[in-house]
């Protein structure tokens, strides 16, 4: 084991952290992915939000639900959109 100080052992860490961050945004295309409540979501995509909850119940779009939180990550709506633009019509 090494005897670091304070200041290089703060600098280690965030230098790791740093590398993680830099690693993660490689898996999902250097973009942040951003999650949407359905409020938001319906909002985003201009319609309404019964619109929106049916979509979802009928698993026509991604959706992520930790009990009753509902969110969707942005980049999967606008991918899912992109190949089935007749969601929109």
């Amino acid at each position: 084991m090494t005897n670091l100080t304070k200041e290089e052992f703060q600098l280690l860490i965030i230098e790791a952290v740093k590398k993680v961050n830099e690693d993660n945004s490689k898996k999902v295309g250097n973009t942040t992915d951003e999650f949407l409540s359905q409020r938001e979501a319906a909002k985003f995509l201009r319609i309404s939000l019964p619109t929106i909850i049916r979509w979802k119940n009928n698993k026509k779009i991604p959706f992520y639900q930790e009990g009753r939180k509902v969110l969707f990550n942005k980049s999967e709506l606008l991918h899912v959109l992109q190949k089935n633009e007749s969601l929109l019509k």
